[in-house]
């Protein structure tokens, strides 16, 4: 089938129920589950189990090297609070080269349920195209549910793309020998378009923490962590962007009783913006200022201090059949004193070597030389074994690895839920 007649099946299932079924009706050549294409679904975000129960007219695989066709279902988040899921069917055997590529845009509104609907219903539109050169194309039925006859008007939007978010939590714990509860509250305000992303955003964190003990004093500990963030970004085409990012914090932790930071910054990506779901590389300068007001005198021998000092970041993300990497590395130091720096690297990777076989690496890795918030004086075993201070070190580090082999029938179709 050539590519435009593909897309028109496509176009006329879009509508049609996720659940299609695959059968024998009289009269029509037969339809034999073996003819039936062999499909991986690579997706972080998807329900699994229920697109194996409603997408029922392929068949499901466990390994891609075994896949007639390959799918790979990215997702972001768009500017009204919903979330845009970008379907990639790659044909593979005797599909080879044969593309498809199916979105699908899910509201803010929409429940879980009918966002893992849209996306099911999605797929099916998508695989339609493969499945019409098998012999299982005559037991497909396409349904098309006609539109309302207003829907092609395109709404008003009084908020004029801003979303609102107010969120808030908090829990308790206790036992005979210590009570501990915290609360955090905020609120996101968030516009995105074409042209413009902005968000404002002010959060607030309460921790408190008693230790009950015989004969002693309680040991009380209180936390707090509130502050304000945001960001206004410009796009400038489709490898360049410019914004202004500013932020606020007290926090007990770091020793901080106000710190204040702006600063403006432009970023240039290798590829188009449009390609970022899949496969992004960036690089990012910032430069700024801020004002900081400490808690306690510093091991500088500051209460106060006015400062500026400007960053550097690379970054890379790719997603593909063969697995996904993604790498950051980033640097800052102060204008005025050169040897007060950080510079942070991480890494992971996801591989598959083979059928059945992956392997899955991570780490990271920064040194740290710009903790000038540190109060003076050493901290006290209470301190430490509390978390209530932060501890001077000059680097940090971690890493991960994983091996996985799987083997044996290479179908998922069946679902079995019980228990």
């Amino acid at each position: 089938m050539h590519l435009p007649a593909m897309l028109s099946f496509a176009l006329l299932l879009w509508a049609a129920p996720a659940s299609a079924q695959v059968t024998d009706e009289p009269g029509l050549p037969p339809a034999t589950r073996a003819d039936a294409p062999r499909v991986y679904i690579d997706c972080s975000r998807c329900d699994s189990q229920h697109i194996r129960t409603t997408v029922t007219f392929v068949n499901h695989v466990r390994d891609p090297a075994v896949a007639d066709v390959y799918v790979l279902i990215t997702d972001q988040p768009t500017g009204s609070g919903g979330r845009l899921y970008t379907l990639a069917f790659s044909g593979r055997s005797r599909f080879a080269e044969q593309r498809v590529t199916v979105t699908h845009a899910a509201l803010q509104s929409d429940t879980w349920a009918q966002e893992r609907d849209g996306v099911a219903r999605a797929l099916s539109t998508g695989l339609a195209p493969f499945v019409a050169q098998t012999s299982l194309a005559s037991a497909l039925t396409v349904r098309f549910d006609p539109p309302a006859e207003d829907a092609d008007i395109p709404e008003l939007d009084p908020w004029r793309g801003w979303t609102f978010e107010v969120y808030g939590g908090g829990n308790l714990s206790t036992e005979a020998s210590q009570t501990a509860w915290n609360a955090r509250y905020g609120f996101y305000a968030n516009r995105v378009t074409d042209e413009w992303k902005i968000r404002f955003r002010p959060y607030f964190n309460h921790n408190q923490r008693t230790i009950r003990r015989d004969g002693s004093d309680d040991i009380l500990l209180r936390q707090r962590r509130h502050g304000f963030e945001g960001f206004v970004i410009k796009s400038l085409g489709q490898h360049w962007g410019a914004g202004l990012f500013a932020d606020y914090i007290t926090t007990t932790v770091d020793n901080l009783d106000h710190r204040v930071r702006a600063a403006p910054a432009v970023e240039y990506s290798f590829y188009p913006y449009a390609e970022a779901s899949s496969r992004a590389a960036t690089l990012t300068y910032r430069i700024g200022g801020e004002y900081a007001d400490y808690i306690q005198e510093t091991i500088y021998e500051e209460t106060r201090e006015t400062l500026s000092g400007h960053e550097l970041e690379a970054s890379v993300r790719i997603r593909q059949a063969w697995g996904s990497v993604s790498a950051t590395v980033e640097g800052f130091n102060y204008f005025h004193d050169t040897s007060l720096y950080r510079v942070s690297m991480d890494a992971s990777l996801s591989l598959r070597l083979g059928r059945g076989f992956s392997v899955n690496l991570g780490g990271g890795y920064q040194r740290i030389n710009d903790q000038i918030s540190l109060p003076r004086g050493d901290a006290s075993l209470e301190d430490i074994l509390l978390e209530r201070r932060r501890l001077a070190t000059s680097y940090r580090g971690s890493g991960s690895v994983g091996l996985s082999y799987t083997f044996g029938s290479i179908f998922t179709n069946v679902v079995n839920p019980r228990f």
